[in-house]
C-alpha cells in the first residue's frame, strides 16, 4: 500500500481509467452534496493561489488481469462518489465555455481530450470514468448532451448545470485545480474490502446491503463478479424493485439475518451479523454459492412484498397479500422461512393446501392481534426464534407442527388471542388514523372478497368512510342528542363506524345525515356497507350490534383451529365449583365471574334480586337499562350466558379479586362458591425467581414484590434502582441516598451519569443527564424484555445481577 497527496485533476492525466466495480454500490451523491463540494471549491478559489483544500482519500486498486497498454485501468475502492460529480462539473464547465471560449488556459476541447476522455482508444476504454450499468448509460448520455432519466447520476447532471451557470467558472476552476485528496494505491495482494472498512473515508457511509454486495463480489476474478452481478445480485434488485434505494434489499437481508441467527439484527447492523453468521457456519469459503442462495431467496420475498408479482397458488397469495396490505411486517422472517421449505421440502410433504393452512395460521395470528388491540412489542424476536428452531421431522404433519409451535406462546403477551379478547378490541379499540388505517381497509376489504369474491369492486377504487363524521355538523349533533360529543369521541373511529365506500357517487357523502347516507349505502354492490342501512338509526345500539356482527364475521375469516382453543382450556390457571359440584377450569378470570353468576342464577332465578344493587361495578343489571358492550363510564357491560336478560362488568384487577367476588356472590345467595387458581403475580414470581437463578442482587429481601425495588450495600449510602413493572423494558439506575434535593446530589449524580456512559457503552443507555441529576438519579441502563414470557427470564436475570454489580462499582469508588 502507497499513498501520497496528488491534485485532484492530476489523477485524471495521461491514458488512464477509473473503474467502478460491480460490487461498489451506485452513485448516490444528492443536492446537498453536490452543492457542498461547489461551495468548498469557491471557497478554495476565494483563499488565493497558495490555499488548499483536501477533499479525503481516493483509494485504488489495479484491475486483476488487465494486460499493460495504452490505457491503464485502475478499479475505485472509495471515491467513486467525488471521482463522477468532479467529472460532471468538468463537463459542465467546458460546455459553460463554449466551442470557442477559454479560462485560465482552459478550453472545452482541452477539458475533454484530457480530463474526460482518452482519445484514439477503443469505446470500453474511450472514457477516463466508467461507472456500472445504469449509472454508466446517464453518465455518458450526459457527456452527449442529453440529460433526461430518473437515476442519481441523472440528477446530478441537472443540478451540476444549474450550479455551473450561477457561478463564475473560472473561480470554479480555480477551486478544481487547487483540490487535493489523498491517493493510497493497493498492491494486488492486499485485502481492499479489509482496508477500506479501517479507513475513517470521508463521503456518504456505505448502507448495510452496499457492504454486503461488495464483501460478497470483492477480490473474485472479473468474470465472476460479473456474472454474480448480472445473474444474482441483480435479481435481488429486482426482485424487490430496488432500483433506486437500497433500503428493501436492507430490509430483506435483515429478515433474512432473523430467519438464520434466531437473533434480533437491527437494520444498521447487518453487514456485520451476516459476516460473523457466515464464518460460524463455514459460508464464508464459498461467497459465489452464498449470493447465489440470496437471489434465490430475494424471489421468493419478492412474494411475500409483492414485488416480484403474485405466489402461483391462489389461496396461499391470499393470505400473502391480506398479510401484505395489512402493513404489519415483523411476521417476514417467518414467512419466508415457510415458503423456502415449500419450495425446498426435507422429508416433509408441503403441498400447496398445507402451505396456505399455515400462512392462515400465520395471518389469523398477526390478524388478531391487531383487532385485540394487542402490542406487537417482542413479537421481532419471537418470529426470529420461530423461524429459525428446527422444523417438522420426517412425517411429522407440516400444518400441525407450526400450528402448535405458535400455540405455545398462548400465556405470553404475543401469543394468539381468544375470540372473547377479539371482540372487545373490535369493539374497543382506535381504528383509524395513523398506521390503523391502512390496516382497517385491509380487513374490511378481505371481508368485502370473502362475501364477494370475483365481483367484488376493485380495492384502488374503495376508501374507509365514517358513518357519523370525523367532524360533527349541527345536524349530527341534534341527531346524537345530548350525549352526542361523548358519542362521537367514543365512537368516531370504532371499526363499528367505518365502512367501505367508492363503489358509488358519493364526492359530498363525508358529512350528509344518516337519512342521506342511508340511501347511498343501501345501493352500494358491497354487502358490508349495505348492511349499515339495514339500522333504521345510527346510535349506540346500533354501533354495538354493528361491532358484534364485524366480530363474527372477522372471527369466521381469521379463525383459531379448535383444538388449539382446548389445549389452552387445559392449561387454565382458574377454576371453581358450586357446593360439591364439577370443577370447571377458566382461562380467563372475567368469564369466570360471568360464569358463576350463570350458574348461580340457573340453580335459582331469585338470585337475581340477591346479586342485584346500586353499585354497577359489583352488581348485575337488568340488560334493558344497561344494553350489552354498552360502557357505563368507562365500564363496559357484558351479558350474563344463558341469561340474556341481565349483564354485569366482569373485571377485576387480578385473580384473587376476581376469585373474592365470586365467593361474595355465593354468599349473597346462601350457596358456597369455591375458586382456586395460580398465582399470577408475575412481578412477584420474577423477584422469586431471581433470587433463585443468580442468588439475588445485593440487598434482595425475600419480601420483594413491587415493580421497583432498591439494591445495595449496608456501607454505601447510594442504591441501585431495579424496575421491571414496564412489560417490554428492564431499567437499572443509581439513585441518591439523600432525600433532599441539594447541588451537591446533583451533580454527584452527574458523575455517575458520565461514568455510565464511559464504562457500560456497550448497553442502552438513556439520554436526560440534567433533569435525571436534579431529581437524584442517574441516567438509565436498559434492555428489551418479554415479562409475560417466562422463557426470557434466565437471561434477564443474568443481565440484571452483571449491569448491578457494574453499577455497585461506580458507586462504591
Amino acid at each position: 500500500m502507497y499513498a501520497h497527496p496528488i491534485k485532484f485533476l492530476e489523477l485524471l492525466n495521461g491514458q488512464v481509467q477509473y473503474v467502478v466495480p460491480r460490487w461498489q454500490r451506485r452513485y448516490c451523491w444528492n443536492q446537498s452534496d453536490i452543492e457542498r463540494l461547489v461551495e468548498d471549491l469557491l471557497a478554495i478559489a476565494a483563499a488565493g493561489p497558495h490555499a488548499t483544500h483536501y477533499g479525503g482519500t481516493l483509494l485504488t486498486f489495479p484491475e486483476p488481469g488487465s494486460a499493460p497498454g495504452v490505457v491503464t485501468s485502475i478499479r475505485v475502492v472509495d471515491g467513486q462518489q467525488r471521482l463522477t460529480t468532479v467529472s460532471i462539473l468538468l463537463a459542465c464547465i467546458a460546455n459553460e465555455l463554449g466551442a470557442n471560449g477559454e479560462c485560465n488556459g482552459w478550453t472545452r476541447q482541452i477539458i475533454f481530450n484530457h480530463r474526460l476522455k482518452n482519445p484514439d482508444s477503443p469505446s470500453d476504454k474511450s472514457h477516463k470514468l466508467r461507472l456500472q450499468d445504469e449509472d454508466e448509460e446517464d453518465y455518458r448520455r450526459g457527456l452527449a448532451g442529453e440529460y433526461g432519466g430518473i437515476g442519481a447520476v441523472s440528477q446530478a447532471w441537472r443540478i451540476a448545470r444549474r450550479l455551473v451557470s450561477r457561478n463564475n467558472v473560472a473561480n470554479l476552476l480555480a477551486g478544481l485545480e487547487r483540490l487535493r485528496v489523498v491517493s493510497i494505491g493497493l498492491d494486488i495482494q492486499e485485502d481492499p474490502q479489509q482496508i477500506f472498512e479501517s479507513l475513517n473515508a470521508t463521503g456518504r457511509p456505505l448502507t448495510e446491503s452496499e457492504k454486503i454486495k461488495n464483501w460478497l463480489l470483492m477480490g473474485l476474478p472479473d468474470a465472476d463478479q460479473q456474472d454474480l452481478y448480472d445473474n444474482h445480485w441483480l435479481k435481488i434488485e429486482q426482485s424487490l424493485d430496488a432500483k433506486h434505494s437500497t433500503e428493501p434489499v436492507d430490509i430483506f437481508l435483515r429478515d433474512v439475518l432473523r430467519w438464520w441467527t434466531g437473533k434480533i439484527h437491527g437494520i444498521d447492523h447487518v453487514y456485520e451479523g451476516l459476516r460473523r453468521w457466515s464464518v460460524q457456519s463455514r459460508n464464508y469459503r464459498d461467497r459465489p454459492a452464498l449470493c447465489r442462495e440470496l437471489a434465490r431467496l430475494a424471489g421468493l420475498y419478492g412474494k411475500i412484498t409483492g414485488t416480484a408479482g403474485s405466489y402461483p397458488h391462489k389461496d396461499s397469495e391470499r393470505e400473502l397479500r391480506h398479510l401484505r396490505e395489512f402493513g404489519i411486517d415483523v411476521h417476514r422472517p417467518l414467512t419466508l422461512r415457510l415458503l423456502n421449505d415449500s419450495a425446498n421440502p426435507n422429508g416433509v410433504a408441503v403441498g400447496n393446501e398445507t402451505l396456505s393452512q399455515v400462512l392462515n395460521r400465520v395471518s389469523s395470528w398477526i390478524t388478531r392481534l391487531w383487532l385485540a388491540d394487542r402490542l406487537t412489542a417482542g413479537m421481532n424476536r419471537v418470529i426470529a426464534e420461530l423461524a429459525h428452531e428446527a422444523g417438522p421431522q420426517a412425517g411429522e404433519d407440516f400444518a400441525e407442527h407450526w400450528l402448535e409451535r405458535i400455540q405455545r406462546l398462548r400465556n405470553t403477551r404475543v401469543g394468539v388471542p381468544g375470540d372473547e379478547e377479539v371482540e372487545e378490541g373490535v369493539r374497543t379499540r382506535k381504528a383509524y388514523g395513523g398506521s390503523a388505517t391502512r390496516s382497517t381497509f385491509a380487513i374490511l376489504c378481505e371481508l368485502m372478497e370473502d362475501e364477494h369474491f370475483s365481483e367484488s369492486p376493485s380495492r384502488h377504487r374503495l376508501t374507509v368512510e365514517h358513518v357519523i363524521p370525523q367532524k360533527l355538523t349541527k345536524e349530527w349533533k341534534k341527531y346524537l342528542g345530548e350525549e352526542a360529543e361523548e358519542i362521537h369521541g367514543r365512537y368516531r373511529d370504532r371499526l363499528a363506524n367505518l365502512t367501505l365506500s367508492g363503489d358509488v357517487k358519493n364526492s359530498e357523502l363525508g358529512q350528509k345525515t344518516f337519512a342521506d347516507k342511508r340511501k347511498l349505502y343501501e345501493r352500494s354492490s358491497i354487502g358490508l356497507t349495505r348492511s349499515v342501512a339495514d339500522h333504521d338509526k345510527w346510535d349506540e345500539e346500533a354501533m354495538e350490534n354493528r361491532a358484534g356482527y364485524l366480530a363474527k364475521r372477522m372471527l369466521q375469516r381469521w379463525p383459531w383451529p379448535r383444538q388449539a382453543v382446548e389445549a389452552a382450556t387445559r392449561s387454565a390457571e382458574l377454576r371453581w365449583r358450586i357446593e360439591d359440584g364439577p370443577w370447571h377450569t377458566e382461562s380467563a378470570a372475567s368469564q369466570m365471574v360471568l360464569n358463576v353468576a350463570a350458574a348461580l342464577l340457573s340453580r335459582d332465578s331469585s338470585n337475581a334480586g340477591r346479586l342485584s344493587g346500586e353499585a354497577v361495578s359489583t352488581h348485575i343489571h337488568p340488560a334493558d337499562c344497561y344494553p350489552p358492550g354498552r360502557k357505563v363510564g368507562s365500564l363496559t357491560m357484558r351479558e350474563i350466558p344463558g341469561h340474556e336478560a341481565y349483564v354485569l362488568y366482569p373485571y377485576e384487577r387480578d385473580y384473587p379479586m376476581s376469585a373474592e367476588r365470586c365467593k361474595t356472590f355465593g354468599k349473597r345467595c346462601g350457596i358456597q362458591v369455591e375458586v382456586e387458581w395460580e398465582d399470577k403475580s408475575l412481578i412477584r414470581k420474577f423477584w422469586k425467581f431471581l433470587k433463585e437463578h443468580t442468588g439475588g442482587v445485593p440487598g434482595q429481601k425475600d419480601s420483594w414484590r413491587g415493580a421497583s425495588q432498591w439494591s445495595g450495600l449496608d456501607n454505601v449510602s447510594d442504591y441501585i434502582g431495579i424496575y421491571v413493572g414496564n412489560p417490554e423494558w428492564l431499567w437499572l439506575y443509581i439513585k441518591s441516598g439523600e432525600s433532599q434535593a441539594s447541588e451537591a446530589r446533583t451533580e454527584k449524580m452527574r458523575n455517575y451519569s458520565w461514568m455510565i456512559r464511559k464504562r457500560m457503552s456497550d448497553q442502552i443507555l438513556g439520554e436526560d443527564f440534567e433533569g435525571n441529576a436534579v431529581r437524584g438519579w442517574s441516567i438509565s441502563v436498559q434492555r428489551s424484555w418479554l415479562r409475560d414470557d417466562e422463557n426470557d427470564w434466565p437471561e434477564a436475570a443474568v443481565w440484571i445481577t452483571e449491569q448491578c454489580e457494574r453499577l455497585l462499582t461506580i458507586v462504591t469508588e
